[in-house]
């Protein structure tokens, strides 16, 4: 370290900070132990002697908040101690320090915050205990009469009343912003720089990761939603730093290797905390990207990850689908953690059912075509949903309800969802579903864990009756539809939206529907060859059929041929049992053969992609050996660089000489130039110019004024020539007027043709105009006769909207007065608490004066008969000083007379005076 032109040793570096700490100059304590740090010297110096040094640094960096030094110092901390073991064990306690220091402060901060805001609550209690006065007193003195109102005197001022009707949210907000917000914001950045510090060493990911819990913990206990996401940025970057392959140019130290099981383990166990905090915070976005993350770790991990773990990452999957409405990979979700908690054996029979329930209830909530794969997009989606739960393929509602029904789920499950699931599974009818499920779906609305499903399954259930009445009716009535899909409570649709579900149904390809809005008629089309089964694929439709009823026509056409298919094949086997036979057997050897073919070419292949890999690994040898001799190369060349760079500055030196050579040399050329510009510019007679005066001149100057010389001339000249060019202007002015002519002739022409395309122009717009207008009228009168069944149409819609507006202004209005009810009870309750409580404080403080005034008197009397039983004993042991005494008195009274009496005063004045 450089101070003064010396180098602190670290024991009188230490000794020098406490002193400053000392004397209150902790700034300049920090600035010295920070060049210590920065100083190259360090590196040499032993652990035990740096790590005092750098601990009260922290100390001083975080009381000072200055955490760009605190960060800069630890770098260097790091560098100089990353070498040996014990370094790295004294970084992660130094930094382990710098987290509990910051913590301490902002623990300090909050309890600051707290007392000013106890202080505002006190002074706005007193307030309103004031105001309450004044209030008493008023009343009393309206009871009294009039007459003594001038005598009546408030001891408060109208500030003191209104800051008892303040909130004190206001004062608590400014406390947290002026005290505790800097210190959170210090706190993020300590966990910011020791997560840089501790990153992408094997030998501190122990303490790494702790950090990175703590920092989880940080966020959601403060509700730091931005600084989360930027923590979850960082630790994902320091992730994808690890899974790179390192340079060899660059050789890392002590690199994270994630094959290792336990640090795998690790880093997986904090993105679990990562995920769990991102569900507390409702970071969905951020939650989902955690899933990846935890997935991608786990596919790398060569054993599971603990079972409770496991359980967390489930449920936390099943809140984010539940969140995205993906109701099917919610079910799966739920039905992945139900069979984890089956197995757990702390598990409590509460816990059972209330899962069990919500597997049951998630999977009924899955609507018929929700794993439909219309694109490969959807695919894509769906196949990497299902990887996030460890599914082989993707799951279908029948598969999700079919494991939700298995005895150990049903074991444990609600009542009212086995009916549930009765009505709507088992033993489904439209005509009378709606009377049949009313008590259960009641149930379902009260039930708290299970009003998230209400629009899921009202979904499915509008769904499936669509869908057993397409099978049944051809036509019905629009009314009559929605009385089948009228239901109570919260599950209530009105017609309109009854509609608008028909409609996309009809777009999901469950039914083909055309609604005739004139005679309010529903018609469900069986065309044999309708578009509408077009749109599906093939397996998807077979399902359908298989689940129908019955067979629509477009289904029966579409089927025919593959069932027709099947029967000609089961008749020939049981016609020709032998010709079967036969055929098996050569269908047997050939597929022998072709499998035997398929051998010998399958290993060709593998010995030739054996010698691909061969090769390419003798490419890579190559390749690193190139890349070896390429940097011992390049290390050749910076040295020769170097020597170049040296050679440079010295011919650079050499040439900055010649240069001021020859600039002397041009110098004195152009003095002798001059000279002779001089003498042969006064030869020519042009100018004439004394050479005294013509030392001031340089030689630009004086060829300016040659040049201003030979151009006033030319001016001159020029002037002639002017003069003898009007003398030509005449024939310019002949040559003009016989041209005026022509021109106008040629103005008319162009006239009268451009009025002609103008007409032709307008008439073409005209025509135009009269065709698009015909047309117009057209579809006017076409559609006239549809205005009436829309505004019809509309006006439902329209009062319907109006009558929902009206029910909910009138639900949200009730709800505001309900809850200004409870808020002016509340704040009654709470100014009496408050008034009631001052009174007792007050009470209390005043009994508590009375008995320390008591003993305060006691403690008075006692010390002045103790005083006066040590005088009593200090006079019987010295006789003089009770003779002294009584002179004393005898003098202040004004009797002593006696001349001896004064001598024996004056005597022992001077010995008990000193």
């Amino acid at each position: 370290m450089r101070g003064g032109n010396r180098f602190f040793h670290p024991e009188n570096v230490l000794r020098r900070g406490e002193d400053l700490i000392a004397v209150g100059q902790k700034e300049d304590a920090l600035q010295t132990i920070y060049e210590f740090l920065t100083s190259r010297r360090i590196r040499g110096s032993e652990v035990s002697e740096l790590e005092p040094i750098t601990l009260l640094f922290i100390e001083l960096g975080t009381e000072l908040r200055n955490g760009k030094v605190v960060k800069d110092g630890l770098h260097q901390y790091k560098k100089a101690v990353q070498n040996t073991d014990e370094g790295l064990e004294s970084l992660q306690q130094v930094c382990k320090h710098f987290l509990e220091q910051s913590e301490f402060q902002l623990t300090k901060a909050e309890g600051k915050a707290g007392a000013a805001a106890e202080a505002a609550v006190e002074k706005s209690v007193a307030a309103a205990a004031a105001a309450q006065k004044v209030l008493d007193t008023y009343d009393d003195v309206e009871e009294e009469g009039d007459d003594d109102d001038e005598d009546v005197q408030f001891a408060i001022s109208p500030e003191d009343i209104l800051l008892s009707a303040v909130s004190t949210d206001d004062t608590t907000d400014r406390s947290n912003r002026q005290l505790v917000v800097p210190w959170l914001r210090f706190l993020w950045e300590s966990y910011r720089t020791v997560l840089d510090i501790l990153r992408n060493n094997s030998k501190l990911e122990v303490g790494y990761c702790f950090v990175s819990a703590h920092a989880f913990k940080f966020c959601v206990k403060y509700e730091r939603k931005n600084e989360f996401r930027r923590l979850c940025e960082m630790l994902r970057a320091h992730l994808q730093t690890v899974s790179q392959k390192p340079n060899d140019r660059y050789q890392v130290t002590n690199p994270i290797d994630l094959g290792n099981s336990n640090t795998l383990q690790r880093y997986l166990e904090s993105r679990f905390a990562q995920l769990n905090a991102a569900v507390k915070l409702e970071l969905w976005q951020e939650a989902f990207r955690s899933v990846e993350d935890v997935h991608t770790l786990m596919t790398l991990s060569k054993r599971q990850p603990k079972p409770a773990m496991l359980m967390s990452y489930y449920d936390d999957l099943a809140q984010i689908f539940a969140v995205s409405g993906d109701n099917l990979f919610h079910a799966a979700a739920r039905q992945k953690y139900f069979s984890l908690l089956l197995q757990s054996p702390i598990a409590t029979e509460d816990e059972k059912k209330h899962y069990a329930s919500l597997e049951l209830i998630s999977a009924l909530a899955v609507a018929d075509n929700a794993s439909s794969e219309r694109d490969d997009f959807s695919r894509r989606k769906l196949h990497r949903l299902a990887s996030l739960l460890s599914m082989g393929s993707t799951p279908t509602r029948d598969s999700l309800i079919e494991q939700a029904t298995g005895p150990q789920v049903l074991r444990y499950t609600d009542d009212l969802l086995k009916q549930l699931k009765e009505v709507l599974e088992d033993d489904f009818h439209p005509l009378s579903f709606a009377k049949d499920s009313q008590s259960i779906l009641t149930g379902i609305e009260s039930h708290g864990d299970y009003k998230q499903f209400v629009t899921p399954l009202l979904n499915v259930i509008v769904g499936k009756i669509f869908s057993e009445v397409a099978q049944v009716y051809q036509t019905i009535k629009v009314d009559f539809l929605v009385k089948l899909c009228t239901l109570q409570g919260k599950f209530k649709l009105s017609a309109l939206d009854i509609e608008r579900r028909l409609l996309d149904a009809a777009s999901d390809n469950v039914v083909s529907v055309k609604i005739d809005q004139d005679s309010g008629v529903v018609t469900f089309r069986s065309d044999p060859f309708s578009e509408s089964l077009e749109n599906g694929t093939s397996s998807t439709l077979a399902e359908k059929a298989n689940a129908a009823l019955q067979l629509t026509p477009a289904e029966f056409v579409r089927f025919q041929l593959s069932n027709l298919a099947k029967s000609l094949s089961q008749s020939v086997r049981l016609i020709d049992v032998t010709q079967t036979e036969s055929v098996d057997r050569e269908l047997k050897e050939r597929a022998l053969t072709e499998a035997n073919a398929e051998f010998y070419e399958e290993k060709e292949e593998i010995l030739q992609r054996f010698g691909v890999l061969e090769e390419r690994k003798t490419k890579l040898a190559e390749l690193k050996k190139l890349e070896t001799e390429k940097a011992s190369k390049e290390k050749v060349t910076q040295q020769l660089a170097s020597k170049q760079a040296e050679k440079e500055r010295a011919e650079q030196e050499t040439v900055r000489r010649r240069e001021e050579k020859m600039r002397r040399e041009i110098e004195a050329a152009k003095e002798k130039e001059k000279k002779q510009l001089i003498q042969e510019v006064n030869s020519k007679g042009i100018i004439q110019i004394d050479e005294k005066e013509a030392e001031n001149l340089d030689i630009d100057k004086l060829r300016v004024m040659q040049l201003e010389k030979l151009e006033k001339d030319q001016k001159e000249t020029e002037t002639k020539m002017e003069g003898l060019a009007r003398r030509d202007d005449y024939l310019e002015r002949a040559e003009r007027k016989y041209q005026l002519a022509l021109l106008e002739k040629e103005a008319k022409e162009q006239s009268l043709n451009d009025e002609k395309e103008y007409d032709a122009i307008r008439e073409r717009h005209i025509e135009q105009a009269r065709k698009e207008h015909e047309h117009d009228i057209k579809i006017r009168d076409r559609l006239q006769r549809m205005v009436s069944a829309y505004e019809k149409y509309a006006e439902v819609a329209r009062s319907e909207q109006n009558n929902l507006y009206a029910k909910l202004k009138i639900h949200a209005n009730r709800k505001l007065e309900e809850a200004k009810e409870v808020r002016i009870r509340e704040f009654i309750v709470k100014k009496k608490v408050e008034f009631e409580e001052e009174l007792q404080r007050k009470k209390e403080e005043k009994l508590r004066q009375q008995k320390l005034e008591e003993e305060e008197s006691r403690r008075a009397v006692a010390e002045e008969e103790r005083r006066k039983k040590m005088e009593e004993s200090q006079l019987s042991r010295d006789p003089e000083r009770r003779i002294y005494n009584e002179l004393l008195a005898k003098e202040k009274n004004g009797s002593l007379a006696k001349f001896s009496d004064k001598m024996t005063l004056k005597k022992l004045r001077r010995k008990y005076a000193n």
